[in-house]
């Protein structure tokens, strides 16, 4: 009986030990996926924007896929760099996707989907500096297009 209880407990104690230990393994709260090294790659390299941009894109299919949640950020800065390639429409979804997932960032992603329209229809951005004035154009008239 004695042998018995003592191997119940020494069961005990290495069921609670197994139990403490795998509260400590990383838990994963976001799909990240291969997004730092790529990162760390589009550092070393800003020229290799479309490679970083499929990158994000596998990572963010993945993680839809498998119901992952996309970590913050990533939707917008794949809209980011598909805006940057000239591709506004698919930009503004992941815009989109991005204030969807994570209101917080409505306020600047509500800006992007405005900047992003507004990049082809031949109005000046939002955020532009004003037109200097040209050799050509007199100085009174320069004043007046600030």
């Amino acid at each position: 009986m004695i042998k018995l209880l003592k191997s119940g407990a020494a069961m005990s104690v290495a069921i609670a030990g197994a139990l403490a230990l795998s509260a400590c393994a990383p838990q994963t709260k976001y799909a990240w996926g291969s997004y730092e090294p790529a990162l760390y790659s589009y550092y070393k390299t800003p020229g290799a924007a479309d490679a970083f941009g499929e990158q994000l894109n596998k990572v963010i299919t993945t993680a839809e896929a498998h119901n992952g949640k996309v970590p913050p950020g990533m939707y917008a800065e794949y809209g980011n760099i598909l805006l940057e390639q000239g591709k506004r429409k698919d930009a503004i979804v992941f815009f989109e996707k991005e204030k969807a997932a994570w209101p917080e960032s409505t306020v600047l992603m509500t800006r992007m989907v405005a900047l992003a329209n507004t990049q082809d229809s031949g109005k000046p951005r939002p955020d532009a500096p004003a037109k200097q004035a040209s050799a050509t154009q007199p100085a009174a008239d320069a004043a007046t297009t600030k």
